[in-house]
This record gives C-alpha cells, sequence and structure tokens, in this order.
C-alpha cells in the first residue's frame, strides 16, 4: 500500500507535468494560455477559492495573512498557504494530534512514527514543542503544484486530502506497533 501511494503520487506529479508540457509545445506560436494577468501575478486564490466552495469546504481567507486560506474538510481544520508568484500551494493539516511532554515515551515513539510514516508517502509530517503549554503537536504538509491545467481540481485537492488522512493513520499505526514492541521486550 505505501509503495502505492508514492507510485502514483509519482504519476499524478508526472502526467501534471506531461499536460503543462504538452499543452505548452502544442501552441503554434509557442506562447501558452497562462493563468498569469497582465500585471504578472497569478490567478491562484480565485482557483483555489472555487475549487474549496465546490467541495463545500467554505473557505476563509487570512485577514492577518492573505496568503493563507483556512477551511474544514471531513470536520478537520486545513490551511493552504499561497504565493500569488508560484503556481504551488502548500497544504497544512495542523495540530491534529498532541500529547503532554512529561510522557518521554510518547515523544519518543510519536518521533519514529513520523520518521517512519515521512518515508512512506509524499505526506510530510513534524512536530512542534510549545514549552508554555508544555505540549508536542503535530501536523502534516504537501507542496503541490495548483493551476488551471490540471483536469478536475476538485478530484485532484481531494485526492490530497484523503493522502492526509491516509498518513495520519499510517503514523498511528506505525505508532502502535512501535508500543507493542516495546511491551513485548519487557
Amino acid at each position: 500500500m505505501d509503495l502505492f501511494l508514492v507510485i502514483v503520487g509519482f504519476i499524478t506529479g508526472f502526467a501534471t507535468y506531461m499536460f503543462i508540457f504538452a499543452k505548452k509545445n502544442s501552441d503554434d506560436d509557442n506562447s501558452i494560455s497562462s493563468p498569469v494577468s497582465n500585471t504578472g501575478q497569478k490567478d491562484i486564490k480565485p482557483l483555489l477559492m472555487n475549487t474549496l466552495n465546490e467541495m463545500n469546504c467554505e473557505p476563509v481567507v487570512d485577514e492577518k495573512e492573505n496568503t493563507r486560506v483556512d477551511f474544514t474538510y471531513q470536520g478537520q481544520n486545513f490551511s493552504i498557504n499561497i504565493d500569488d508568484n508560484s503556481e504551488f500551494i502548500t497544504l497544512w493539516y495542523p495540530f491534529w494530534s498532541e500529547i503532554e511532554l512529561d510522557d518521554l515515551d510518547e515523544v519518543s515513539r510519536v518521533s519514529k512514527a513520523i520518521n517512519y510514516t515521512n518515508q512512506k508517502g509524499i505526506i510530510t509530517m513534524c512536530y512542534v514543542i510549545n514549552n508554555e503549554t508544555n505540549r508536542l503537536y503535530t501536523h502534516s504538509q504537501a507542496t503541490f503544484l495548483f493551476n488551471d491545467y490540471i483536469p478536475n481540481l476538485k478530484h485532484y485537492l481531494t485526492q490530497y486530502l484523503q493522502w492526509f488522512f491516509m498518513a495520519r493513520k499510517y503514523f498511528e499505526d506505525t505508532k502502535m506497533e512501535i508500543m507493542k514492541n516495546e511491551l513485548e521486550r519487557k
């Protein structure tokens, strides 16, 4: 299953690249129809907002950071960082797990499970330690191409969101396996 996710991620990226390359080379004058406006700004935000609205996610642009869009998908909170000068977006699944820093065994398990999970797929996990709250928080992220050359953006974005849930499940299963191995050694 893990190899399958890596292969699907590679094929998706390669297909996207080939689609853009083919579109560029199919024009007789070698110009490309681009989502870049006359001012040089890419229209990623409206495209993203429309896609999220189609998915019934009710996106909200952060008032402080005009480059961040927050939304809820299947009851979970997500954020997307947008750079108007790039066709790549960074999708974040923040704060989906937290533990007490005093539980050193669990901190070790989380660290190991994150390392194993990061080796198996296209979703990257990390943890952040907040010494004020004495908590460790787990986040996931992926950076990927997002433009109007990609067919069926709703399906494309939905697939990435599903990969976040699959990565979280793999993380949880791995953490349980680590705990099981620890108990067997005792």
